[in-house]
């Protein structure tokens, strides 16, 4: 290969139809890849979407691994108790602003934009506000002090949010997910930098609160680099704000519900177990989560836009391209799950120390609970693309309940394990509601459905039977 410096000769120059047969096998693998196509920005974008999020984790658990060390089980609880509360005001105050971008025809508007941004602003200073509001209740409430200065210090990072570049969600639309990995790995790879270095230190919670605001202040930097944007102005269109409102009011809805049967839930363990037991649930939840976020994330950034393009154009393959989809993210994801499942004791036991053995158990309790939700994942997405806003949030209003309902009950009965075991029960309950508005648009599949349960049930119930006994 040429040097920088090197002038371009023939003789550097393969023959046409050269390369050999390796070229040739990359060729074809990545052709489907290339054009403008739906099916190219689909796989590109869930490549891209899959390699970040891959790299994320990779940094995720090397970081978790050095923080476990370094600080005390109490110091994670404190942080997931405190993210818990600036995640539910961020989800609870969701206006469907970046969704209405995805979405609406004047996306590209930068009048629309400009709005969008100015209300983006407002709502990272409202954010802020009521975070600091709630910090004294907070540490009254959870006996927990230290909780007043460190809600303080979080509530600095949906200030600095607020005024991220909205560029990045017109980024979202035409899904340019290969930037959109470079500026959440830049700012979370400076993030994990900055906690390891202040835990050294200081072997306190402040390092995971320093690093937050890191990621959160280089995310914004970075996005105003990677996506220069003309809507990022202070404007306000009536007609602009009116149709985001309009759009965003079931999301709203469905977001709140989200939250509450999701980080929500973090509340409730908060009040039921000390806050070193919330610790070992947070490390749990952290591995057993992994493969159902990325899930999560190709349903947002590819399955969204990719299933509402098929309704427009041509509705009749959806069904069709739903099947595909899901037999593809089931075998994708079963290796992860069923490794975390059978071999999640044995994990902890030999990546952490001994004060977070309790957390095998845990592991193997959530991992399937995640498996059994990520099947259930694509239905919030397809229910969106088809328009049916008003089943999704019924969903998860019903989730929310019953999972709540459930862990309660699970803890009066058998502890924290069965705190957790009525988080998967709750699955099944939410079901028959998933299945009833799919079914409304002949996009049900009941077999597949029983099949993949009853799989992962019967690696759940194996595997907790052999760590317990």
């Amino acid at each position: 290969m040429p040097g920088p410096s090197e002038p371009i000769s023939h003789s550097n120059i393969p023959p046409e139809g050269g390369g050999g047969p390796l070229r040739d096998r990359m060729g074809s693998l990545l052709s489907p890849m290339r054009g403008g196509g739906l099916k190219a920005r689909t796989l590109r974008g869930a490549s891209w979407t899959t390699m970040g999020f891959g790299m994320q984790q990779v940094l995720r658990l090397a970081s978790n691994l050095i923080l476990t060390r370094l600080l005390v089980p109490e110091a994670f609880g404190l942080m997931a108790l405190a993210q818990v509360f600036g995640q539910g005001l961020k989800m609870l105050s969701d206006i469907g602003v970046g969704p209405s971008i995805v979405q609406n025809p004047r996306g590209e508007d930068p009048d629309f934009l400009a709005t969008a941004w100015t209300m983006q602003v407002i709502r990272g200073f409202t954010l802020a506000g009521l975070m600091c509001l709630l910090a004294y209740p907070a540490a009254k409430f959870y006996e927990q002090p230290v909780l007043l200065p460190i809600f303080l210090l979080l509530a600095i990072g949906p200030l600095v949010n607020g005024f991220q570049n909205i560029g990045v969600s017109t980024a979202s639309r035409k899904m340019m997910l290969g930037r959109l990995a470079v500026v959440d790995l830049s700012s979370h790879f400076v993030g994990i930098i900055v906690m390891i270095v202040w835990a050294y230190y200081s072997r306190d919670v402040w390092a995971l609160v320093g690093g937050g605001l890191a990621t959160a202040v280089i995310r914004v930097v970075v996005g105003y680099r990677v996506f220069p944007s003309e809507g990022s102005w202070f404007h306000f269109d009536r007609s602009a704000a009116g149709e985001i409102f309009h759009f965003g009011k079931w999301i709203f809805f469905a977001t709140a519900m989200t939250y509450l049967g999701g980080q929500g839930l973090r509340l409730v363990q908060g009040a039921l177990v000390p806050m070193d037991v919330l610790g070992l649930i947070s490390i749990a939840g952290s591995l057993a989560i992994m493969a159902r976020v990325l899930i999560n994330r190709i349903g947002s950034s590819v399955l969204f836009p990719a299933f509402s393009e098929i309704q427009r154009e041509n509705p009749v393959k959806l069904r069709k391209q739903l099947r595909v989809v899901r037999r593809k993210l089931f075998l994708c994801s079963f290796p992860v799950y069923a490794t975390l499942i059978l071999l999640g004791d044995v994990m902890i036991r030999i990546m952490y120390d001994e004060r977070y053995e309790p957390a095998g158990l845990y592991l193997v309790i959530m991992a399937t609970g995640g498996a059994i939700a990520s099947l259930r994942t694509p239905f919030g997405m397809t229910l969106l693309a088809v328009g049916d806003s008003f089943g999704h949030s019924l969903n998860m209003s019903v989730m929310a309940v019953a999972r709540i309902g459930l862990m309660v009950l699970g803890f009066q009965l058998y502890g924290v394990p069965g705190m957790l075991i009525g988080d998967v029960v709750a699955d099944f309950v939410v079901y028959p509601f998933e299945a009833w508005r799919l079914q409304k648009h002949k996009l049900w599949f009941p077999l597949f459905d029983m099949v993949c349960f009853m799989i992962y049930l019967s690696l759940g119930a194996g595997s907790f039977y052999l760590v317990t006994r």
